[in-house]
């Protein structure tokens, strides 16, 4: 029996299962080698000084809060210096060529302008050869009085006598050791500074040409932008530009180029000073409401200035710039209150049809019906009822070699009172918009001039004009 229960314990052993390693607990070691294999790889870091500069490092949201929350003055000084780095312009010391000898766009006074300014004031100036349209703009240029104007402009028309001369190198050095060069250096320093644009000289005159070719462009300080364009209907110009002997087609030439230089200067300039030395030519009228019948809409130019912020367009608005009349080397019976009063009936029905501005401001004496500036200090004898409604009239006298002689009667203001006086009405006058842009910024204005100049020179009206010409 014992056997028996022996050999039953030992089959009973025996017949027991295997039991193998279960494939739950492979789970359990793959779980091990993918929290070794998560585990974050070592970055190297470099240090802050190695790395970008402290101004470009990228901001968290933390120190983002804290900035929001109270700014910090030293960031606001950081942010304007960018500011002032990008928008930076330079100063103009003379003028440029907006459009040169040839009549072609010039561009190298697009570094001159401020692509952030929208308050500017663009003068041009038309008359013909000698009326002294670069006196006007210089005038106007002055941005510091500056003591005995008259004198310096005389002393200006004289220098070129003394320089063209004499050719002799003996007389040279004699009058150079008569000279004081204790005052002299800082005389010819303020003569040259004082005046932009050239005028014309004694050699000009004795020769019968002209000084300005094509258009002149100077940006002053105060964001004036002055507009000098050559003579009209200069015999010189026609000279310089047919290489043939002169004939009536290369003066009807040189009359289309100044149609379309009159058309260009109403269609970008805000204020249009129409110079003369004399009563009224009746030629430069006709030749003004020509140039403004044959200037052609540019509403399609103004498309150059899409890109920019919050442009809305209207194709009906035209701009139509102010117009000055000015008379220049004035006598003295231009300023009694019957010259003045015939000159601005002639003007006034002149340009009735007109589209320019003649009342705008800048008139002699004021109009106490239409307003209230106190303007006739300087002019106090005209008045509505002597010499009727004022318009866009100024009258410059005459130089004179006495002109300093105060017990010679004149019959008008000094010279340098009526400078500043222009100079007052003109950057006075209200800026209207040129363009169909709002806003429009100088670069932007400057872009709309090499468009409209374009549109101009291959506008058929003037082509057809000179068919008719004789």
């Amino acid at each position: 029996m014992a056997d028996k229960k022996k050999k039953l314990e030992t089959s009973s052993v025996a017949r027991r299962p295997v039991i193998l390693k279960s494939d739950r607990d492979g789970p359990k070691d793959q779980s091990k080698e993918k929290n070794e294999k998560e585990k974050p790889p070592t970055i190297i870091l470099k240090t802050r000084e190695q790395s970008t500069p402290k101004e470009d490092r990228p901001v968290s949201p933390r120190s983002q809060s804290t900035d929001a929350e109270g700014p910090q003055p030293s960031k606001i000084a950081q942010n304007e210096n960018k500011e002032r780095k990008e928008q930076k312009f330079k100063l103009m010391k003379e003028p440029v060529k907006l459009l040169d000898e040839n009549l072609e766009f010039n561009s190298a006074a697009f570094e001159f302008l401020n692509d952030s300014n929208s308050n500017y004031l663009v003068v041009g100036v038309l008359g013909t050869q000698g009326v002294g349209k670069s006196l006007v703009l210089n005038l106007i240029a002055q941005n510091i009085s500056i003591n005995d104007l008259h004198a310096q402009i005389l002393n200006y028309t004289s220098e070129s006598e003394s320089t063209y001369e004499s050719h002799n190198l003996t007389q040279i050095v004699s009058q150079i050791e008569e000279l004081s060069f204790a005052d002299a250096p800082e005389q010819k320093t303020s003569d040259k500074n004082a005046f932009k644009f050239k005028m014309e000289d004694i050699e000009c005159i004795e020769r019968g040409v002209h000084c300005t070719k094509g258009i002149d462009m100077y940006v002053t300080n105060d964001r004036v932008i002055l507009l000098d364009c050559q003579a009209l209907w200069s015999p010189s110009l026609i000279e310089e530009t047919s290489t043939n002997p002169v004939t009536a087609r290369s003066a009807n030439i040189v009359t289309v180029d100044c149609l379309q230089i009159a058309s260009y200067l109403m269609a970008v300039c805000h204020v249009l000073i129409a110079v003369q030395d004399w009563f009224a030519d009746y030629n430069f009228i006709r030749y003004i409401q020509t140039a403004e019948m044959l200037k052609p809409s540019l509403s399609a130019s103004n498309s150059a200035n899409t890109n920019q912020e919050g442009s809305e367009y209207n194709n009906t608005i035209e701009s139509h710039p102010h117009l000055l009349l000015l008379h220049n080397r004035c006598q003295l019976e231009d300023y009694t209150p019957d010259a003045v009063y015939t000159m601005q009936d002639l003007y006034r029905n002149a340009f009735q049809k007109s589209n320019l501005q003649l009342n705008s401001g800048m008139y002699m004496y004021s109009d106490s019906n239409k307003n209230g500036l106190n303007i006739d200090n300087i002019c106090k004898g005209y008045n509505v009822n002597s010499c009727g409604s004022p318009l866009n009239l100024f009258l410059l006298p005459e130089f004179y070699s006495d002109i300093d002689n105060r017990d010679i009667y004149r019959g008008h203001p000094p010279f340098d009172e009526l400078a500043k006086r222009l100079r007052w009405m003109v950057l006075g006058v209200n800026r209207h918009q040129i363009t169909t842009v709002p806003n429009l910024s100088e670069k932007g204005w400057f872009q709309f001039c090499s468009k409209a100049w374009e549109t101009i020179r291959k506008c058929p009206f003037f082509i057809e004009y000179e068919r008719f010409l004789p």
